[in-house]
């Protein structure tokens, strides 16, 4: 049996497309270094971003609600605090992070390009510090989240549709070749290049994985196939880092005795 790293992603923006990374720096009790460092919190949400507090994701735009949002491409550049959001290649709208005015602008063009009222304006909220402090993750927990590639081509199998990974928005995607064999990782460490985590708990699923990330459409119940074939509604877990340590494409996940 093998387990290889295939793909390492990190979400700058919660509910928004994913950036790809050869490599990162897993650091202690942490979560990937800007990984959901930004979300757009719905009207009347309350959030203080010198005591970040964990909310539910039900505060903040997301494709749970909000499945039109797999229809952007968000580009964060980090050293300029530069956001940009695309379709089909084109860019919609660019902003600077740091102005004012910038973070009203975005939020008006997404609250028309979702349908939503002036009233219903989303704004976007960073914790002081950023991913150091808090992340806006849909569990309180500062945790890696891994995705079994096997465990999706089986339930792609029986469903009769290929289901891409992109839905489960993981950290760490990798190749093995027994299904569901994460599931016996929980409570249990592993090791990834220098770093060292240990599993926790199984990823439960909601209904935005039913939203296809390129189409932007809700094309299949994917919780209701979980629990039809499999009589559960996980896929993939979660991992805290216990030693920090750089993970790259091509690593071999080792279970540790």
């Amino acid at each position: 049996m093998y387990n290889t790293i295939d793909s390492i992603y990190r979400y700058p923006i919660k509910g928004f497309s994913g950036e790809r990374l050869d490599s990162v720096m897993l650091s202690s009790n942490n979560v990937i270094s800007g990984d959901r460092e930004f979300a757009f919190a719905r009207a009347g949400v309350n959030f203080d971003q010198d005591n970040p507090k964990y909310l539910q994701k039900k505060n903040f735009l997301a494709l749970v609600r909000d499945e039109k949002l797999a229809s952007l491409e968000a580009k964060y550049d980090n050293s300029l605090q530069r956001l940009s959001l695309s379709r089909h290649g084109a860019v919609l709208i660019e902003v600077s992070l740091n102005s004012w005015k910038d973070r009203q602008r975005i939020g008006d063009f997404l609250s028309k390009y979702l349908g939503l009222t002036s009233l219903k304006r989303p704004r976007i909220i960073r914790a002081t510090g950023g991913t150091l402090n808090h992340s806006f993750s849909d569990l309180p927990d500062k945790a890696i989240s891994l995705i079994n590639l096997s465990s999706i081509m089986e339930l792609s199998e029986k469903i009769g549709a290929k289901l891409d990974p992109m839905r489960f928005r993981g950290n760490i995607n990798f190749k093995n070749d027994i299904p569901w064999h994460e599931f016996h990782w929980i409570h249990r460490k592993i090791a990834i290049g220098e770093a060292v985590l240990k599993v926790f708990k199984r990823t439960k699923r909601c209904a935005a994985t039913s939203v296809n990330p390129f189409s932007a459409i809700r094309d299949i119940n994917v919780p209701k196939e979980l629990s039809k074939h499999y009589e559960h509604v996980n896929l993939g877990v979660y991992a805290t880092v216990i030693r920090s340590g750089t993970i790259k494409i091509g690593d071999k996940i080792e279970l540790l005795q």
